[in-house]
């Protein structure tokens, strides 16, 4: 014979027996006895005048959800209830030693305990299991559910926040002398809990606590669980942190490239419009508030400077691009962009260093045009000796051909020179003076950038003490520093 044709009838006669065994019986006449004159509307109580306890537990099992705009907290919870119905104990004697049974939620009586805070569409998440039914009159139910809780969200330092949301659980009708709710554990159930890849489970307390209303003198008891989580921050410094730091970087090498080169002004810009995208991002997340989140204060300080970056960029670029035929620089400008400032940055004006190597040079000039006039002198009065020399020898022929003709001669040759003399004269210092204003205005427009490369220098000193102080102000406000 096959052997699944064996597996077979052999599952064929099981459950051929199962359905007439004793068991079924007695379970089938336990239920008619107790249910035949149950009433589920009755709190099962055998003194109406005293509450029937509740004990009541709750399994965090996983934190599904924590929207910060909506500010609702997702949970995937099990609900643990423990009480005594009056109405459904028995003796196991009488049934075959049957201890335990299973009854619809809907056909006994079930404490109408409620999620207080709930922002689910339904208000009660839970799915109505059965109820686990002992012998001694012991009921146990466990619904579970998806709970959408209310939390008030603090995100003034976010990303680097905890949080804590509320589970506040209550009867919805009973008042604490017709049901008391008492707390099952201390604290929530964990050792099934699936790690969120956002939050960390810090802890889950459970706080039991009488409300008395002005309406009515009974007090109406409530557990609650607070749920302890905090925020993982990896994703975070990666996503929005560390690019706020490289951009904040990229502003202050923008203050040392050069402004000729036709690119200070388009970086400047650029990191702007990349920080308001972050801005815009870190928004979209956050709740429509008055607290501004921790990352947003950083990127708003930064966005402030990068856009005083971009303004003091064009101030560099206008003196930069000064010409002295349309700006004068004066006296105050003069002394705080090229004495003050200069030194406070431990910055050389290049004009000074070519004023030195000018007096230098001038200083050896001098030097050679001293040495220049003795040679002259000397070879001046070596020629007045010769000559003298020379006119006693000829003093004779002059007077035989006529010393009145030569002297006339000599005369208008001196005049044509000393007026060709003149005119070159003339020309040299017009060269000079062209020279000179070309050397004037020249300097004037190296003023001009060495005002611009200061105001770079200081720039650059001072938003990197603003990036570095604004950094540390994230670390150190930073509560899981």
């Amino acid at each position: 014979m096959p052997w699944k044709v064996i597996q077979f009838k052999a599952i064929l006669l099981f459950l051929l027996y199962a359905r007439d065994s004793h068991q079924g019986k007695n379970e089938r006449r336990l239920l008619a006895a107790l249910m035949n004159e149950y009433n589920p509307f009755e709190r099962p109580v055998a003194n109406e005048s005293l509450p029937i306890e509740i004990k009541f537990g709750l399994t965090l099992q996983q934190i599904l959800d924590v929207n910060e705009r909506d500010q609702i907290l997702t949970t995937n919870v099990w609900l643990r209830f423990i009480w005594f119905d009056h109405y459904l104990s028995w003796n196991e004697s009488e049934y075959e030693g049957l201890s335990q049974i299973r009854v619809p939620a809907d056909k006994i009586w079930v404490p109408d305990v409620l999620m207080y805070n709930s922002a689910d569409e339904r208000f009660d998440g839970t799915f109505h299991t059965n109820i686990v039914v002992s012998s001694t009159g012991e009921c146990l139910w466990i619904p579970p559910g998806i709970f959408k809780s209310t939390c008030i969200i603090d995100v003034s330092n976010f990303p680097f926040d905890e949080q804590v949301c509320q589970l506040k659980f209550g009867s919805w009708t009973f008042d604490g002398f017709q049901l008391n709710l008492v707390k099952l554990w201390e604290t929530g159930d964990v050792s099934n809990f699936m790690e969120n890849g956002e939050w960390d489970l810090v802890d889950i307390p459970a706080i039991r606590t009488e409300l008395f209303y002005p309406c009515c003198p009974e007090p109406f008891p409530d557990i609650t669980f607070h749920i302890k989580m905090r925020r993982k921050t990896l994703y975070y410094n990666f996503n929005l942190v560390l690019p706020c730091i490289l951009m904040s970087a990229l502003t202050l090498l923008s203050f040392t490239l050069p402004p000729d080169s036709g690119e200070k002004l388009a970086l400047g810009i650029t990191i702007l419009l990349s920080l308001t995208v972050f801005s815009l991002i870190i928004s979209e997340q956050m709740p429509p508030a008055g607290v501004v989140p921790l990352i947003g204060v950083y990127y708003a300080l930064t966005i402030v400077m990068v856009g005083i970056s971009v303004v003091t960029t064009i101030i560099v670029l206008n003196l930069h691009h000064r010409h002295p035929d349309f700006y004068e620089m004066g006296r105050v400008t003069r002394f705080l962009f090229l004495k003050f400032l200069p030194s406070m940055l431990f910055m050389t004006n290049p004009r000074e260093r070519k004023i030195k190597r000018e007096a230098q040079n001038n200083n050896r000039n001098n030097e050679l045009k001293k040495v220049g006039t003795r040679l002259a002198n000397a070879f001046h009065n070596y020629d007045t000796y010769h000559a003298q020399g020379r006119e006693r020898a000829y003093s004779t022929e002059l007077k035989t051909q006529g010393k009145q003709d030569e002297t006339q001669f000599l005369s208008v040759e001196t005049e044509l020179l000393l007026r060709d003399t003149n005119s070159i004269l003339e020309e040299l210092k017009q060269i000079t003076s062209q020279v000179q204003d070309q050397d004037e205005e020249n300097a004037e427009i190296n003023d001009w950038k060495f005002a611009a490369m200061v105001v770079d220098r200081l720039c650059l000193v001072s938003f990197t003490i603003w990036t570095v102080a604004n950094t540390i102000y994230v670390m150190v406000g930073n509560p899981l520093a």
